[in-house]
């Protein structure tokens, strides 16, 4: 699935250059997750969940290191949950799903809109054990890759919204770990 990115308020051009202005995400039916960032010359390269580890490598550009964690990691609690009717985004009724949270350590409020058709369907007991963003809840109630995401913060909000999806055979090389990169932890 490939996404288009739009920023709104300060810092925009900071996380264009950290996030991107689009993003390819792609999914195995073994529950590995790989997100790759396009038109960046710095920041995230790609993040790469692994399935049977529950751990994210995320890899940055012009970083010869792979950063780490555990997607069980808890550090977000949900303060408010709320489901309803939505957009049409590519020709598919959309439904939505609100999460006001806040993160535990700095006690930052933010909140995720996640917008869904249940198509293609994503088998979300592959994905129970990642608490990063969520991702557990969200898989549950959608079982379905999100067609739009909107991250709102105080002082920025960013949206990704689908640009095209595709079903196609991925190479397992897509989502194996680059062992020569020394790795380290969040």
């Amino acid at each position: 699935i490939i996404f288009s990115q739009h920023f709104q308020f300060q810092f925009s051009e900071y996380l264009k250059e950290k996030y991107g202005t689009s993003m390819k995400f792609y999914w195995n039916n073994k529950g590995d997750l790989l997100r790759q960032t396009l038109g960046n010359e710095t920041g995230l390269d790609y993040s790469l969940y692994i399935n049977s580890e529950n751990i994210f490598y995320n890899k940055y550009k012009g970083i010869d290191t792979l950063y780490f964690y555990e997607g069980a990691e808890k550090v977000d609690e949900i303060l408010q949950i709320e489901e309803s009717k939505a957009e049409i985004i590519l020709n598919q009724k959309c439904r939505k799903i609100k999460i006001e949270a806040k993160n535990i350590k700095f006690g930052e409020t933010y909140t995720m809109e996640y917008y869904y058709s249940g198509k293609p369907f994503i088998n979300h007991e592959l994905y129970k054990n990642i608490n990063d963003g969520f991702a557990n809840i969200l898989y549950e109630k959608a079982k379905s890759p999100f067609l739009k995401f909107k991250l709102t913060f105080d002082n920025f909000c960013m949206t990704y919204t689908v640009e095209k999806i595709e079903r196609k055979k991925i190479d397992d090389v897509f989502f194996v770990v680059d062992n020569s990169l020394p790795k380290k932890e969040y």
